[in-house]
């Protein structure tokens, strides 16, 4: 290659623009560079403003080097800026790296600097832009309160201190939980102290720490004493101080790496955060200036923006719910012949788990707690938080100063200003959290009893259930139904603001279909009303406002409240097949063709529209959509799915659960989708894979490549190899760049140097596991139908029952029989004995892993 170039027009005004070209010219170019540089300067408009500048590995100052370089740019009037030599070495001073332009006039300073950053210099010219001069603004400090790393052995001897049973001694719970919080804040700002924002320094990074910089600047002396005094000591000195620099900065960037790998602990979503903060690509709606407007003005002040979101957020579910006729009620009834729910007290031992299992986050409430501060303080909370608890359950009120959220508008897509394109995102007091958890463990476990369940076609929110169950039951059900022929019909619902619309009469008028107690009932509907808001822009925080109807979204109780809430949708159309996960929910029906399915599902949607309806659910006709699933293409043939006379949008493919669906359940898209995401933190993991440990490296692997490769990969692994194909090479370059391999390197190796499974292990390990959940009562009880173990034949015991081996269930064609429960039972049946017989998942884990590794094969050519 004789030149590599890049141009760009800047445009600042339609009077003020200019060109600029930058380039290189390999030191091994030959005459070809002067043709394609003359003809990139033809191609310029000459009455144009142009900088042509870069490293040309032309000596300009020797004037022999330079002749033809010269002719052509003095043809094109191009006046060379730069003084002095630009890469200075210890047998020679030549000036290689230049910059031209042909309006000299319009240049004010032009430079060439010593950076030590490389052998070249660092040259630069200063452009006039305008005549105006603006006036340096003096910013104003900025001040946060902080409590510093000094003090808090201090403030955990002061709680120590604090006699909670003599303070919490109120009567009502309202008055020891403001005590409770008062004196917490109270004890936490007499050690908080005013600290000055530091500047950001975007420039900065951030592995670099006072210490590196001394180092830095001992190096640039040290290059800049040994170009002036020539002397080889001197030389050798700079050698000496470059190296340790370069050994320095790069064990600080492996610390610094590693150091985020370790604390997120495996949070995918942690270390992607952090690493676009380091790459320039921060969304983080704190480091943005909001702009709304409102009646056509466009307003900045923090103060009027934050009440109008606010407003926003509380009228427009106002407007929703205003929309529902009466609402039907029904009547708590009470069945002694089964047990009642009934929320029992707690201790301050079971108050102590709940405060570990909670999840570390710096997010403040509106009192500026956070759960950091609860894990970290947990000996000494335990206690009064248990007895704070036990007073709400006793008086069967939840505290008041427990309903207040605070809200962060999110942006979501579209036009910055607008408000209707931000969502509300829900931060509780941390300590109702811990109370929500407490009663949520004693709801599970009334639920998981055989009197009071949840509807088996309710996959949200439940133990043994996941989006990976949700869909492979999805799969099996339309599958098996597909492999006799005809199409299915599926309408996939979209309810807008389905969590804020709950009708609280509504609610606790159901709970009784659960056997909740009298106080029970009692305490649920202290918890659901007079909750507040208020929204919180930078440090400015809006009127609270009152929220009338809804489940907290953001709390632990709120998502199992709304599951009982819709608990009887499946049962209102048995014609067809209903399935949630929470307020995600699939209708479906099998039918000879898209008429007859289109027709069947129209009549469901009158039914289900009317429950919506009376359950104060808004359906969003927009967003809802029809699609059909059949083996083949099928004809473009018109089908219809109506309601309420509106035809619901047909797709070929949408999402479902974080799933691409295609309408012949092909996953070409969900393949590419992952190709995409797997491809972006590839490049990130090769980019920072130099400077982390073997495990670092192998925990990014896992969080950011094989966590997108395996989620519900039981079920979109149902497609052709051909199409997976490409999944497979990518799991394999993740394995390159794991042991800092070229991709020309057998993967195989590297497999067996860590220890790790190869994509085909993968597939069988995440296929057996499922597989045993199935078949141990660990998955949903629905999936159980599609998996059958053999049973002994009266009283004769086969050997495929001692062995544990399934039924591979027939299916007419090759698309049925890509289905999981027949993919995953021949694999079954396939595993040692001893496997299957195991009744312990993790040990059956464990030793399945033992087992792949040890019988993988090489297929390697």
């Amino acid at each position: 290659m004789d030149i590599e170039c890049i141009g760009l027009n800047v445009s600042l005004s339609p009077e003020m623009s200019f060109i600029v070209i930058c380039l290189y010219r390999p030191p091994s170019s030959n005459s070809l560079f002067y043709e394609h540089l003359y003809s990139i300067l033809k191609e310029c408009d000459e009455k144009k403003e142009l900088i042509l500048m870069g490293d040309f590995n032309i000596n300009w100052e020797n004037k022999q080097d330079r002749k033809r370089l010269k002719e052509i740019t003095d043809k094109f009037s191009l006046t060379q800026l730069v003084q002095g030599p630009t890469r200075v070495t210890k047998c020679s001073q030549t000036q290689i790296d230049l910059m031209f332009t042909n309006r000299q006039e319009r240049i004010t300073k032009s430079s060439n600097l010593l950076t030590g950053l490389s052998d070249h210099n660092f040259i630069l010219v200063v452009r006039k832009l305008t005549k105006k001069r603006f006036k340096n603004i003096i910013k104003p400090k900025h001040y946060y309160q902080k409590i510093p790393k000094s003090e808090m052995h201090n403030l955990e001897n002061a709680l120590k201190q604090i006699d909670w049973l003599n303070i919490l001694s109120c009567k009502d719970i309202d008055d020891n939980c403001d005590i409770f919080l008062s004196t917490i804040n109270k004890v936490m700002s007499s050690f908080t102290r005013k600290v000055q924002s530091k500047p950001r320094q975007r420039e900065t990074l951030p592995w670099l720490n006072d210490a590196l910089l001394q180092q830095m600047k001992e190096r640039d002396f040290a290059l800049k004493r040994t170009l002036k005094t020539g002397l080889n000591n001197d030389r050798l000195i700079f050698t000496s101080l470059r190296n340790k620099v370069v050994r320095n900065i790069r064990k600080a960037k492996a610390e610094f790496f590693i150091k985020i790998i370790d604390n997120a602990r495996g949070n995918g979503k942690m270390i992607w955060q952090n690493l676009n903060k380091l790459t320039g690509r921060n969304n983080d709606q704190r480091t943005k200036e909001y702009e709304l407007k409102v009646n056509g003005t466009l307003i900045q002040d923090h103060d009027m923006i934050a009440n109008t979101f606010n407003n926003f957020f509380i009228n427009s579910i106002e407007q929703l719910t205003q929309s529902f006729s009466s609402k039907t009620i029904i009547s708590t009834i009470i069945d002694d012949d089964i047990p009642i729910f009934r929320i029992m007290e707690t201790t301050e031992s079971a108050v102590l788990n709940i405060i570990n299992s909670l999840r570390d986050s710096k997010a403040k409430d509106v009192y500026g707690l956070d759960t950091t501060f609860l894990k970290l303080h947990k000996g000494i909370l335990a206690s009064p938080i248990a007895k704070l608890i036990n007073h709400s359950i006793r008086q069967g009120i939840f505290p008041s100063a427990w309903k207040s959220a605070v809200i962060t508008p999110i942006f979501k897509a579209g036009d910055r200003t607008v408000v209707e394109n931000y969502r509300p995102i829900s931060i509780l007091p941390a300590v109702s959290k811990v109370a929500e958890k407490w009663v949520v463990q004693q709801l599970t476990a009334h639920l998981n009893k055989s009197y009071t369940p949840l509807h088996s076609m309710q996959f949200g929110f439940r133990s043994n259930h996941s989006t990976e169950t949700a869909i492979c039951y999805f799969l099996e059900g339309v599958k098996s139904k597909l492999d006799k022929g005809g199409v299915i019909g599926a309408v996939f619902l979209d309810l807008k603001r389905a969590f804020d619309t709950v009708n609280h009469k509504v609610l606790l008028s159901k709970l009784s279909c659960f056997n909740f107690s009298i106080d029970s009932v009692k305490w649920m509907n202290s918890y659901i009303s007079n909750r507040k808001q208020r929204v919180r822009i930078g440090k400015t925080q809006s009127t609270y406002l009152s929220c009338n109807t809804g489940v907290p979204q953001g709390s632990v109780l709120g998502p199992i409240l709304f599951s009982l809430y819709i608990n009887d949708l499946p049962s209102v159309c048995s014609s067809v097949n209903i399935q949630m996960y929470a307020d995600d929910t699939v209708l479906y029906v099998h039918a000879k063709n898209k008429q007859q399915a289109a027709s069947e599902l129209t009549a469901a949607m009158v039914l289900i529209s009317d429950w919506l309806s009376n359950s104060c659910l808004y359906l969003n006709i927009n967003k809802t959509v029809c699609m059909f699933f059949s083996q083949k293409l099928t004809e473009m043939i018109q089908a219809d799915v109506l309601v309420r006379g509106e035809k619901l949008k047909l797709v070929s493919d949408t999402k479902y659960l974080g799933i691409i669906l295609d309408s012949n359940l092909s996953f070409k898209n969900q393949v590419k989708k992952v190709i995409n995401t797997v491809k972006l933190n590839l490049a990130n993991f090769r980019h920072i894979r130099p400077y982390l440990t073997t495990e670092a490296a192998k925990l990014f692997m896992h969080a950011m490549i094989v966590s997108h490769i395996t989620y519900c990969f039981t079920s979109w692994s149902q497609t052709s190899l051909s199409i997976l194909k490409p999944i497979e090479s990518l799991y394999k370059q993740a394995l390159k760049i794991l042991d800092r391999k070229p991709n020309s390197y057998h993967h195989c190796h590297i497999v067996q140097k860590y220890n790790l499974l190869s994509f085909d292990s993968f597939k069988h390990l995440l296929d057996a596991c499922l597989m045993f959940k199935i078949l141990y009562g660990l998955a949903p009880p629905p999936l159980r139908q599609f998996i059958k173990q053999k049973d002994s034949r009266g009283s004769m015991v086969t050997r495929a029952f001692t062995r544990g081996d399934c039924i591979v269930q027939y299916r007419r064609s090759k698309f049925g029989q890509t289905v999981f429960s027949i993919r995953a039972s021949q694999y079954w049946n396939s595993l040692p004995t001893e496997l299957r017989t195991c009744t312990n998942y993790l040990i059956f884990k464990y030793k399945l892993k033992t087992w792949l590794k040890a019988n993988q094969i090489c297929n390697h050519r």
